[in-house]
């Protein structure tokens, strides 16, 4: 499904390149739920954007389910994007003034198939357990149903690649269950789920591991 092949990310520090990630390799199977574990800076979110295509390697190739998405122009990045993977973000990231299903139906502006994005969207509020707040605006729910409401969007038009970036850091240690537990249904039902994460609880729970450290990624047993 993920082909990371050689890539490498620098960013330009004063007058000098710095070395985010090097070399880096692996592959993804459909239907894993991967776990991205390293210390803050390690490059954890450099490679998670790069794999969702918010950032493009420095040299390398990223092959997402047989399409070299590392070569694509940035208006193309930016379609298949929109297409193929969910994001899901620590903050939330949702519209106050929208309410709930109308948050999730925003990425459905974009999609090819335009018609019934409420229905769609009142379906993924119901997969995710918010139906009942659907017309409710996001100061009025909690920090895991928010999280939850970012979810739904992010399966607003069915991607097979949920991407997320410490979707738990600013909830309790029940709600944030409760969110990996939906997590696991997808991967359960095929969608391929990435998670950088600095919680530990999760770490015997997800069917991969790979670790960040020194600008190299390697896979845990």
């Amino acid at each position: 499904m993920i082909k990371v092949d050689h890539l490498s990310k620098m960013f330009l520090n004063g007058e000098q390149y710095e070395h985010v990630l090097r070399e880096v390799s692996f592959e993804v199977k459909k239907g894993d739920l991967v776990g991205i574990f390293g210390k803050s800076g390690s490059g954890k979110s450099t490679l998670l954007n790069i794999l969702s295509g918010i950032e493009t390697p420095s040299s390398g190739t990223v092959t997402i389910e047989g399409r070299k998405v590392s070569a694509l122009s940035p208006k193309a990045l930016t379609k298949w994007r929109g297409s193929n993977v969910g994001i899901v973000f620590q903050s939330f990231h949702l519209i106050p003034t929208l309410t709930l299903a109308e948050n999730v139906m925003l990425p459905m502006a974009f999609s090819r198939n335009r018609k019934g994005k409420r229905q769609r969207a009142l379906q993924l509020l119901e997969k995710t357990g918010l139906l009942m707040k659907a017309d409710l605006y996001p100061d009025s729910v909690s920090g895991g149903q928010r999280q939850r409401t970012a979810i739904a969007r992010a399966l607003a038009n069915d991607p097979p690649l949920i991407v997320a970036d410490e979707p738990t850091g600013n909830l309790d240690s029940q709600t944030s269950t409760e969110i990996f537990r939906l997590f696991k249904i997808l991967s359960e039902a095929g969608k391929t789920v990435v998670i950088v994460t600095h919680d530990l609880d999760f770490y015997d729970k997800v069917s991969r591991r790979f670790h960040v450290e020194d600008g190299t990624v390697y896979e845990a047993p």
